[in-house]
């Protein structure tokens, strides 16, 4: 049974590393190579929205923890500096999948919105299964069986979180159409996009690691910084 334990650990930490190894591509290589066009990340997210017919949505530039979103509630744009305002492959990358969210009306809308609680609840619940898991052995259960349902907290919110990136790669769909008038003439560069658009669409399942972060932080005074307040 123990084995099976490790084994089950194992592979929830082998898919959240490979989701941020994917979006560190991103971050990394794609921040190195330039833009098909001199646009920058907030250029060409505004050129999408308007091929797109979205007219009520703001970029704002914004540094924290939690940035590089789009807020449906506030019709908002989040992007990090060095994304809105680069001309690398991969400032466009980002820009344009988290733009893509903004083009989803409707019915893809109210799932884009039950996707961005699925990714609240894998960076702040696997902090809550941790205290229960305390409180259970405080109450003299046995530390086996409190450790047994804090993996099945976290498998269970890993497998909600993998179940829901349909919604992102929706969002990605969108932008293809956009890429494929707006850069018609240089396929490979659209290409090579796509495919650094598509490690930012796993980037959330590597929160379940990052839980402890995301909770500290969190409750750090002056912690509004990590996520705009308005």
């Amino acid at each position: 049974m123990l084995a099976l334990f490790i084994l089950i650990i194992l592979a929830c930490v082998g898919v959240c590393q490979w989701a941020s190894g994917r979006y560190e591509q991103v971050l990394g290589q794609g921040m190195k190579e330039r833009a098909p066009t001199a646009h920058t990340g907030a250029e060409i997210a505004r050129l999408f929205l308007a091929f797109e017919g979205v007219e009520d949505v703001e970029i704002v530039e914004h540094s924290g923890v939690a940035t590089d979103y789009f807020d449906p509630r506030r019709r908002r744009l989040f992007l990090q500096p060095r994304v809105s305002q680069g001309t690398s492959i991969g400032a466009w990358a980002i820009a344009l999948h988290e733009a893509g969210h903004a083009a989803q009306t409707g019915e893809a809308l109210s799932e884009l919105q039950w996707r961005q609680n699925v990714i609240r609840l894998n960076r702040y619940g696997p902090i809550f299964g941790l205290v229960g898991m305390a409180g259970m052995i405080f109450m003299r259960l046995p530390p086996r069986f409190a450790g047994m349902m804090l993996i099945v907290v976290c498998v269970l919110l890993l497998m909600l979180n993998l179940g829901t990136l349909a919604i992102e790669h929706n969002a990605n769909a969108r932008v293809r159409r956009f890429l494929e008038k707006h850069l018609a003439r240089q396929p490979d560069e659209m290409d090579r996009l796509l495919a650094l658009m598509n490690c930012v669409a796993v980037r959330e399942v590597g929160d379940l690691l990052k839980s402890p972060r995301y909770f500290m932080l969190s409750a750090m005074p002056g912690s509004g910084k990590i996520r705009p307040a308005k």
